[in-house]
């Protein structure tokens, strides 16, 4: 029986990796990163907050930008433990590994139970989150013969 890994495994370090880009945008441009999250949570755009609170803006641009750093973090950490310890058939990283769909997935629900502004489209990671949460999922569920292997092997 063959035992190595299907290719499908590349993409969990490969969105690891986007969510660590996405924080480094959102470290480096601010709050105007995503526009269509300011307007989902708020009803006006980055610009419109500035003019109406200049205090304001500077408060949801520092969150943005700490925010990043965060997200750039967890972003690199993961993407480490899934193309070392996971690659390698560890089964921990394999559990671990279920933190990058279950924290997709609360990213909409966050927004959700925030609350929206009313007649706006949804925030782009209301979209993404969902579509994440099921990609890196599936791979985890299809990968997951791998890791019983290892620990049959192993007992």
């Amino acid at each position: 029986m063959d035992h190595r890994p299907h290719r499908s495994w590349l993409l969990l370090p490969i969105l690891a990796i986007l969510l660590a880009l996405f924080g480094v945008s959102d470290v480096l441009i601010g709050i105007t990163a995503d526009p269509g999250i300011t307007v989902a949570i708020t009803g006006v755009t980055p610009d419109e907050l500035r003019t109406a609170s200049p205090e304001g803006y500077r408060l949801a641009d520092f969150m943005v930008r700490t925010q990043g750093v965060t997200l750039a973090a967890f972003g690199l950490l993961l993407a480490v433990v899934l193309w070392w310890p996971y690659r390698g058939g560890q089964r921990w990283a394999w559990r671990a590994a279920f933190i990058l769909p279950v924290w997709a997935a609360s990213v909409p629900i966050m927004y959700l139970a925030y609350g929206l502004a009313p007649d706006v489209p949804p925030a782009p990671p209301m979209i993404s989150g969902p579509i994440v949460a099921v990609l890196s999922a599936a791979v985890l569920v299809v990968d997951r013969r791998r890791f019983r292997d290892a620990k049959t092997a192993a007992g």
